[in-house]
């Protein structure tokens, strides 16, 4: 069994996009650029929050806006998004309770976001308190995934080795973490990419309820 499971946020633990669509279109407002539709943002978010601006500003997954530009899109999307991180996010069905029955089994849970530090742990903090043991967002020692070196201060922090643990994410960049940190991975169909984009980027585990994915959890 194994003795660590670490589980993305965003499309994962909790539906945000609601809330990040309103702070991202705060932030198009302040600098004259049109809106963004809550299906864009559920395309552009993933890749952190600047990638995420870039993405908005030209209104195009695939985007060379300018560093400075995004820069000051964050800055204004941070300002509100910090005022209104729970106003519409909701957690997905059943995942509060799935985090629960892991605990009982004695198996450790922790969140591992590309979701800035700061607010990653005020919103798991909000909808799942002292649910998890360990909780990283983006930051100088927790770069993006697919960058596993978040993962593996994880593993240091909890005292588990990455071969005992599972990456629990909706997205190529949580598959393609676990790659580089060598350990399995699930992925959820409930988040914000297709079954089709996730078979393409090589899931080979999924997961379509919370129901299935403990049961998935419980046999490693």
């Amino acid at each position: 069994m194994i003795k660590l499971a670490v589980f993305d946020l965003d499309g994962t633990l909790l539906d945000t996009v609601p809330d990040l669509t309103a702070a991202m279109n705060f932030a198009m407002r302040q600098m004259n650029k049109p809106e963004i539709t809550t299906e864009q943002a559920r395309a552009y978010i993933g890749n952190g929050i600047k990638m995420f601006a870039k993405r908005a500003i030209s209104s195009s997954y695939d985007t060379d806006t300018s560093d400075g530009e995004a820069d000051e899109a964050v800055g204004y999307f941070k300002s509100y998004y910090a005022k209104h991180l729970t106003d519409h996010t909701a957690p997905y069905a059943g995942m509060a309770e799935l985090v629960k029955k892991l605990k009982q089994n004695g198996i450790k849970t922790a969140v591992f976001s590309n979701k800035y530090d700061a607010a990653t742990k005020h919103i798991i903090e909000y909808f799942f308190k002292g649910l998890f043991d360990v909780v990283h967002g983006e930051s100088e020692t927790s770069p993006r995934k697919p960058d596993p070196a978040g993962f593996f201060e994880i593993c240091k922090e909890t005292g588990c080795e990455p071969g005992d643990a599972v990456m629990i994410g909706d997205s190529p960049a949580d598959l393609n973490a676990a790659r580089n940190a060598k350990t399995r991975c699930i992925c959820v169909l409930w988040g914000y990419r297709s079954k089709e984009k996730l078979l393409e980027a090589g899931a080979d585990v999924l997961a379509k309820n919370s129901d299935e994915l403990y049961g998935l959890i419980m046999k490693l």
